[in-house]
């Protein structure tokens, strides 16, 4: 049974994916992130390196793909543009559960986040 999102949730969902989207509006598509990138050198698939996550997101057809990346930053690291794949990764993620069509264990741990969580403990350290 799919659940209804509410206007606030598709609202901040439509925004993390246009924060998302902007943070890839300075790559280049120069593919030098590719060469760094442990997913894509073990899948050898383009929508899961991190020019291609880009695109997808640009796109806004990320479902799936942002899943795979580990977010070690290598990618960031080697990009001469500065761009912060990490950073647009975790907000499409974000954005995937405020849809519901993200893994449960995002959307608890962003539930767990906002109740002032962490996500190696269940209570917060005084």
């Amino acid at each position: 049974m799919k659940t209804k999102l509410s206007e606030q949730e598709t609202i901040e969902a439509d925004n993390l994916l246009e924060e998302a989207s902007a943070i890839f509006s300075g790559c280049t598509n120069c593919g030098r992130c590719k060469s760094v990138c442990p997913v894509f050198k073990v899948l050898k698939k383009e929508e899961v390196s991190p020019r291609g996550i880009g695109i997808i997101i640009t796109e806004k057809l990320m479902e799936t793909v942002v899943k795979e990346c580990t977010l070690c930053k290598a990618c960031e690291f080697k990009c001469h543009m500065n761009v912060k794949v990490c950073d647009a990764v975790l907000k499409a993620r974000e954005a995937l559960a405020l849809k519901k069509k993200g893994l449960k264990t995002d959307e608890k741990m962003i539930r767990d986040i906002k109740n002032g969580l962490n996500m190696f403990d269940k209570g917060k350290k005084e």
